[in-house]
């Protein structure tokens, strides 16, 4: 009996193995693959949808940093996979209109042979499962795609049927991709493969402007001559055979993070899509070169699926957590940020060390006000002062050491961006070495860990930032509302009735003894969502009688009542004498500037309105009222850090153990840099955990006491006690 013969081999592009790169490197080195060659696409594929985000954020981030000369960041895009329908739809939707962002774009670039040299690459991130799923045909892609010019003719009403056949939805207001709104003779569209909706401002059927828009403000931005818009994710289209092949440039290079791993999730996916091999074999054979970046010098199933030839790179990187210390969990109050002070000077004492090596020094801080902050560090240690290093502006959360070999090697362009004088180097420092390079992140510096969170590209709407009217389409029928005029209903849905008017959407809502009301859409302003205190079921409205009428003068002299205690509460409260905190100083200010998302407006009312209690000389009792997710955690975050400026210390009381245990890494997170301790007393601390922070609260060793109802008893005690924060007061 004969031996089956072995499956052929797949033919690969010529090869390039980089190893020694570590995980922290991996950008860094990317971008220098990137800038090297000049490849118009690449086509980068790591294990997951997460890490391929952060590749491609710290790529853009390291690419116009990298000698020999500045240069605009890469158009770095992220090729998700497509959801299954069963799931959440608005999210599988978005990752269906993301792929068909990233096929338009490659097939703006796919003739291209090199890259032009007045622009950067186009590189895509993506993952096994991502890369191997079905695409478009090509040629019934492009059938598709509509391309508007500034100046052409288009017929106003058959471009408005277009969209509807490409399977765009009509909206009153265009503020979600896949949407248009006509307005008159302007057209608010949001194309699926752009990141911004733009404007289309007809005179007749001539196409006079097209701009940008903010969804927003609703406000026109700057003019485009040309505005390319494909299909709809839902509209369907017949599959490619050969994969994404088609859409590739013949000068595409291919590179394999970690391709070791990425075996599995090949194999994988290849046993969950029966089809997904028949696009790998034309990919590979499209492509103009194969770049592996590795760790270790591991065997891959896909990379060595050739014979042949296969250059080899080794780098020599490593994380900076080998150098940096961290403060043990055991130590509490002062003793813990003892010891973090130590460990950081040591740590800024092997940073001189590499600088008087010739080492280049490259900090990433993600706002202005970290980069302050590690300014003031640097100056305050006796020889970290004296580095001069460039900064750059991103998310990395772990730094790293490059030293130098043949063609493994990277340099930085001497940062350009205005700074302040700082001292010159050291006497006997060497000049920076080609290639010797360290980079620092938040993570060394402040010692801290950032959980980094996803950004889109796609300008998007919040419902905070818009009119707060309900959105009817999060209502299903059944819900119960409120009809300003005739009480509580239940809501039938939106439907359609003949009117003398013609046919009018209405929403439907019924009222006790079945009758049902339309009100139509202009007086929707009238309907608002029912929110009931209890769980008892509301009594429906009558539609002619006066029961909603008596239950609304219930309910407001109930209301007049409860101000009228209120002010009296008020009044006494503003009859005593109290504390004030002193008015925000530097430290306030980089610190609230290193708040890593924007504001919203009303949080910023909040804020303002907190610390202006503070500085006043009289007890403080605000209450902060919003959602979850809407930002009320920041606003106690920096009233508290504002205490602890002038001296006070801060209780914060919780519910339940783990929301006190989520408290104490957010505040510690956000005040990593700062000598503020903060501290957790709940049943995770053990007796004599518990015991030391109670004495060190007591001693005013603790700046901030996070805890349960444990905050209560009557051993606790604080030096100086200047602001008590109660969290779900509700709860209590």
């Amino acid at each position: 009996m004969t031996a089956p013969a072995p499956a052929p081999l797949l033919s690969l592009p010529p090869r390039v193995k980089h190893t020694g790169v570590c995980p922290a490197a991996r950008s860094a080195v990317l971008a220098g693959l990137l800038r090297r060659h000049d490849a118009p696409v690449w086509l980068i594929v790591t294990d997951t949808l997460r890490a391929a985000e952060q590749l491609a954020e710290d790529t853009a981030l390291f690419y116009p940093a990298l000698a020999p000369a500045p240069a605009a960041p890469p158009e770095c895009l992220v090729l998700p996979e497509s959801l299954a329908n069963s799931r959440e739809m608005a999210e599988a939707f978005a990752a269906s209109a993301d792929r068909q962002a990233v096929l338009s774009r490659l097939r703006a670039v796919r003739q291209l042979a090199r890259q032009p040299a007045d622009a950067a690459p186009l590189a895509i991130f993506t993952t096994p499962a991502a890369l191997l799923q079905r695409v478009p045909a090509l040629e019934a892609y492009a059938a598709t795609e509509l391309v508007l010019r500034r100046g052409e003719t288009h017929p106003f009403a058959a471009l408005v049927e277009k969209l509807r056949a490409l399977d765009y939805d009509a909206e009153a207001v265009c503020e979600a991709p896949g949407t248009y709104a006509v307005r008159g003779g302007i057209i608010d569209l949001y194309p699926i493969n752009a990141s911004q909706p733009c404007r289309l401002d007809f005179f007749g059927d001539e196409l006079e402007e097209i701009r940008l828009l903010d969804p927003v403000t609703q406000r026109s931005g700057e003019a485009l001559e040309t505005l390319t818009l494909a299909a709809s994710p839902r509209l369907s289209l017949a599959p490619s055979l050969t994969g994404l092949a088609p859409y590739l440039s013949p000068a595409t290079r291919l590179v394999l993070i970690e391709p070791a791993t990425l075996d599995a999730a090949f194999s994988q996916a290849a046993r969950e899509t029966p089809h997904a091999t028949a696009g790998l074999a034309p990919l590979l054979a499209r492509v103009a070169g194969l770049d592996a970046l590795a760790d270790l010098d591991e065997a891959a199933a896909l990379f060595d699926a050739a014979a042949g030839p296969v250059a080899e790179t080794t780098w020599d990187t490593e994380s900076l957590n080998h150098h940096r210390r961290y403060p043990s969990d055991e130590l509490i109050a002062q003793d813990r940020l003892a010891a973090e002070e130590s460990s950081r000077r040591d740590f800024l004492d092997r940073v001189a060390a590499w600088a008087r090596e010739g080492a280049a020094i490259a900090i990433i801080a993600p706002r202005e006000a970290e980069e302050k902050r590690i300014r003031e560090i640097l100056d305050a240690h006796p020889t970290a002062k004296r580095l001069r290093p460039v900064f750059l502006r991103g998310q990395a959360n772990e730094g790293f050491r490059l030293a130098p070999r043949a063609d493994a090697s990277l340099r930085l362009t001497p940062d350009s961006t205005p700074r302040r004088k700082r001292p010159a180097a050291e006497p006997g420092a060497a000049p920076a070495a080609p290639g010797l390079l360290v980079v620092l992140t938040e993570t060394e510096l402040f010692g801290r860990s950032r959980t980094r969170r996803a950004t889109s590209r796609r300008a998007t709407v919040h419902r905070a930032q818009v009119d707060q009217l309900l959105d009817f389409a999060e209502l299903v029928e059944g819900d119960f509302v409120v009809h300003l005029q005739h009480g509580v209903a239940l809501f039938r849905g939106i439907t359609k009735i003949d009117t003398r008017d013609g046919l009018r959407e209405v929403i439907s809502l019924e009222f006790d003894d079945r009758v049902t009301l339309h009100v139509p859409l202009p007086e929707a302003h009238l309907v608002s969502r029912y929110v009931g205190l209890s769980k008892v079921r509301p009594q429906l409205g009558r539609i002619g009688s006066d029961r909603w009428q008596k239950t609304r003068a219930q309910a407001e002299r109930a209301t007049v009542d409860l101000a009228a205690e209120l002010l009296r509460i008020q009044a006494a409260r503003d009859a005593k004498p109290g504390v004030a905190i002193a008015p925000d100083n530097d430290w306030q200010r980089e610190f609230e500037g290193a708040f890593p998302f924007a504001e919203t407006p009303d949080q910023l009312k909040a804020i303002v309105a907190t610390k202006e209690d503070q500085e006043r000389a009289r007890p403080m009792d605000r209450l902060v009222c919003g959602d979850v997710g809407f930002g009320k955690t920041e606003v106690a975050i920096r009233a508290a850090f504002k205490a602890v400026q002038s001296g006070k210390q801060v209780a914060l009381l919780v519910p339940t153990t783990i929301l006190a245990q989520q408290h104490l890494n957010t505040f510690r997170e956000r005040m990593a840099g700062y000598p503020i301790a903060v501290e957790m007393l709940s049943r995770f601390r053990t007796r004599a955990e518990a015991t030391r922070i109670v004495a060190a609260t007591a001693s005013g060793q603790v700046d901030i006491l996070i805890g349960t109802h444990r905050l209560l008893n009557k051993d606790i005690s604080f030096k100086d006690l200047g602001l008590v924060v109660i969290d779900e007061e509700q709860r209590f």
